[in-house]
């Protein structure tokens, strides 16, 4: 097993991040108002934005967590790809054209002019926990392939915080320009990452594609339907109980990841920010397409090498530290040669940076519009700040996107406490995206929710998530959709209980009548 990374492997990681790090120079002259740092003056085409979000949304931690999550749950993990199909009506007739029409920096001005202050606040501080919890993922990822490419040869907690230290610079130095540039940058090297490891892993297995097939099927790793072990006599309540206590199942995957993506296009500001710098509605339902057909691509890509993997391994041992999410970086060790080897870790890296510096520049633009200029400034939406001010804050982002750098740094060297990756994606990351889109469902489509009923609800459904993922043996895809539903069912039934009715104005703001204006 090599334990060092070759020079040239070395040299191709180095000449990408400097890239990384001149991109955020190249865009900080232009960075003068909220508008430039944020949104890029509404100047973007649909192709770079479409594969920034692809980026952005595909981090890292798939690259890990995809194939050792294929091996030890098969091919049923591919269901999730028919989110895509839900999601194209949902999100380019409902959400984009809203978002559009609304105008707003955040997706959390919307709550307050259609609440109050207090939702807004609720509501933002869920996004910045749950992007915070993202990042870390995203900084640790890469940093584990790293380490475990070379068996340890690169420790990992200095690798933690260079990494996290890049990322923030070029997002602090360039806003939201460089970071869909960098992540433009970022998808040719995961696609080329990724052809790579497809291409060794298919060609280092004896008997090709016919062996990895047949390893599969004897692995039960290609059926679609996990059994589910009932008691005997089991009680339909006990069937019931044990179909939500299964880690996996078709069932579960196609809804959390579906209950995921819609809250994500609706409610998460790395989607509405990104969609709001295209020039037309038409521009962002193309990059909408463009996001999802990568996102499939790419899931397939990395669920091939998990199978190949597996074949591989049935015919060479496999140390018990590396059987898990580290079974990827350890197969690179053995078979990539010079140069792939660094073309891999750098299109991990990329995946997991493309990720970092949407979360980060997000996550300051909800603190500056959302907290500073709300809470301090009191300036209800960012529409009504003055250029000179405008101009005063870009120095304000910058402070605070290098505040979340060191935050998730922090927190990336302390993730692997809660599992395997494929745990930590969907208990801390995921988790709470239910309960998001609960406040969100409720504020567009609900003429009776008013801000009590729905503050309550939020809160209810966030400890709901918490305790489904953190406290209780239901399987790890499901913390969200329960959030979910108890979001909306305390919301509705308090809105019944209380008799509470939206007052005119707020009733403006439902999704009917803002796309009837």
């Amino acid at each position: 097993m090599n334990t060092a990374i070759h020079p040239l492997d070395a040299v191709i990681i180095v000449v990408y991040l400097v890239t990384l790090a001149l991109v955020g120079i190249w865009f900080s002259r232009r960075q003068r108002t909220l508008d430039d740092f944020f949104f890029a003056r509404h100047s973007m085409s649909w192709l770079p934005v479409g594969l920034s979000l692809m980026a952005a949304l595909n981090s890292g931690i798939d690259y890990l967590m995809q194939p050792s999550a294929t091996i030890r749950y098969g091919v049923v993990l591919l269901i999730g790809t028919a989110s895509w199909l839900l999601l194209y009506p949902w999100v380019t007739r409902v959400v984009l054209p809203f978002y559009r029409r609304l105008n707003a920096y955040t997706a959390y001005e919307f709550l307050e002019a259609r609440f109050d202050v207090r939702v807004r606040m609720f509501a933002a501080a869920i996004f910045i926990v749950w992007r915070l919890g993202w990042m870390a993922t995203a900084i640790y990822v890469p940093c584990l392939a790293i380490s475990a490419a070379t068996n340890g040869a690169i420790p990992l907690t200095p690798t933690i915080v260079v990494l996290g230290a890049l990322v923030t610079g070029y997002t602090m130095l360039g806003g939201i320009q460089a970071v869909i540039w960098n992540d433009v940058i970022q998808f040719c090297i995961m696609f080329g990452g990724l052809a790579a490891t497809v291409w060794i892993s298919l060609t280092h297995v004896p008997g090709g594609l016919a062996e990895i097939w047949t390893a599969a099927q004897s692995a039960g790793k290609t059926s679609l339907a996990a059994p589910i072990d009932f008691a005997a006599g089991a009680t339909v309540l006990g069937r019931v109980a044990a179909f939500f206590r299964q880690p996996i199942n078709a069932t579960a995957v196609l809804v959390g990841i579906t209950v995921g993506r819609i809250a994500g296009y609706t409610t998460d500001q790395v989607m509405v920010q990104r969609f709001q710098t295209t020039k037309s509605l038409r521009d962002s339902r193309r990059a909408f397409i463009v996001n999802a057909a990568g996102d499939a691509l790419w899931m397939f890509g990395l669920s091939f090498v998990g199978l190949a993997l597996l074949a591989y391994f049935l015919h060479h041992p496999l140390p018990q530290e590396y059987a898990s999410d580290r079974i990827l970086p350890y197969f690179m060790s053995l078979a990539f040669p010079r140069g792939a080897v660094g073309l891999v870790l750098a299109a991990i890296l990329a995946a997991s940076l493309s990720s970092i510096d949407s979360a980060v520049n997000s996550c300051t633009s909800v603190v500056v519009v959302d907290f500073y200029n709300r809470l301090v400034r009191d300036k209800p939406s960012a529409a009504l700040v003055s250029e000179a001010d405008a101009r005063g804050q870009v120095f304000i982002s910058r402070v605070s996107t290098v505040v979340f750098g060191i935050a998730g740094t922090i927190l990336a060297a302390n993730v692997a406490r809660i599992g395997s990756l494929l745990e930590i994606a969907n208990k801390l990351i995921n988790a709470f995206t239910g309960p998001l889109l609960g406040i969100y469902l409720l504020a567009m489509f609900s003429r009776r929710a008013t801000s009590g009923p729905v503050l309550a609800a939020g809160v209810i459904g966030t400890f709901t998530s918490y305790y489904v993922a953190y406290r209780t043996t239901i399987g790890f895809m499901w913390p969200s959709t329960f959030g979910l539903a108890a979001t909306l069912a305390v919301g509705y039934a308090l809105s019944i209980v209380l008799q509470t009715s939206a007052s005119v104005e707020a009733r403006r703001l439902t999704w009917r009548e803002v796309m009837s204006s």
